[in-house]
């Protein structure tokens, strides 16, 4: 007999008796069948009550043990609770304690970087004072090198007394210190940048770097290349005075991209850069003596085709421009820096407004 049923949610008594008894052995002997089936349920149903009694005995007997532990339970959750709230109560004493802790110590610190700073702005000011001192005597020896490592200390002595009430007054002394240097130091430069002295002129860019000024040295390197090729311009008009101006302007601009190649790699070795040599240049060609425009006006009063002769001179210029636009692009494509400097196509096109 099948009692699984019983334990069925849905359970229902009178389809469980239905199906029970159209088995083919209830249809055998009905009666008997029944008698067998009561008997096995009041077993079962024994079977159970022994199986509740057992259980219930077992939960009475361990009752007591439950209270006690779910007891001692209690207890311990009051003990934990409280020994929680003691520790956070040491935490939050802690962290005050530590908060002060802190606060006393980072002022003491702000005070010792105080005390550090004004101890040495004071060595600071005394060694100024006494570069200060001796700077005179160390002009007078007219070297560059020593003159430039005083100048150098001071700087950085200055650098420390950026808060001092008399920075202002100090640092127009260095500037004009720096001046006096670069004065007597102007005969070296014209020399090594003249002579293309690759050595001295590093040499001079270094002294220079240390007080920062190398942009002063880049103006004297520009003069110096503006002097040199327009000297250049002035030996080719004297020389060649039997040549036309056409055959002048070839030369001069075949003798500035070779100059361009040249001085590019020149100033890159030197300064680490190559500086603008296109702006150069655009301002030799406006300041040539002779001038172009009074060439070309002289030349014009010996032609009768004017505009042919105006035509040939403006596509040599543009040729030119041309040729240096494309070096100015093959040197800065590397490093993809910026655009060719535009000053020398627009110096040009001034030169001929055609």
């Amino acid at each position: 007999m099948d009692i699984s049923a019983f334990s069925d949610d849905n359970f229902e008594v009178k389809d469980w008796i239905n199906q029970t008894f159209r088995t083919a052995e209830a249809q055998e002997n009905k009666d008997a069948f029944v008698s067998s089936t009561v008997m096995k349920l009041q077993l079962y149903v024994q079977q159970v009550n022994s199986a509740l009694e057992e259980t219930s005995q077992q939960v009475l007997q361990g009752l007591p043990r439950v209270m006690r532990d779910a007891k001692m339970i209690h207890q311990e959750a009051l003990m934990l609770r409280e020994k929680m709230q003691s520790i956070r109560h040491e935490i939050v004493q802690v962290e005050k304690a530590t908060g002060n802790s802190m606060a006393s110590l980072e002022k003491i610190d702000r005070i010792k970087t105080d005390l550090q700073t004004a101890k040495e702005a004071l060595h600071e000011a005394d060694n100024w004072t006494l570069l200060a001192t001796d700077i005179e005597e160390v002009f007078e020896s007219k070297s560059v090198d020593k003159i430039a490592s005083k100048l150098v200390s001071m700087q950085q002595s200055l650098s420390i007394l950026a808060t001092a009430a008399d920075y202002d007054d100090r640092k127009l002394q260095l500037e004009g210190l720096k001046n006096r240097l670069e004065a007597i130091a102007s005969p070296q430069l014209v020399q090594a940048f003249t002579a293309g002295d690759i050595e001295q002129s590093r040499k001079l860019v270094s002294i220079f770097g240390g007080m920062e000024r190398v942009g002063q040295l880049i103006k004297y390197y520009d003069r110096c290349q503006k002097g040199a090729l327009c000297q250049q311009w002035r030996s080719l008009v004297e020389v060649e005075q039997d040549h036309s101006v056409p055959e002048w302007m070839n030369a001069y601009y075949d003798l500035l991209l070779n100059n361009w190649h040249k001085q590019v790699k020149w100033c890159n070795t030197v300064f680490g850069q190559a500086t603008s040599l296109a702006e150069v240049y655009a301002d030799v060609l406006l300041n040539l003596d002779p001038s172009l425009n009074d060439c070309i006006d002289a030349a014009l009063k010996q032609h009768t085709q004017q505009l042919s002769f105006l035509a040939q001179l403006k596509q040599i210029t543009k040729n030119f421009a041309n040729n240096l636009q494309v070096a100015v692009s093959a040197q800065m494509r590397p490093s993809a820096a910026a655009e060719p400097d535009p000053a020398l196509p627009d110096a040009i096109d001034e030169k001929f407004p055609l």
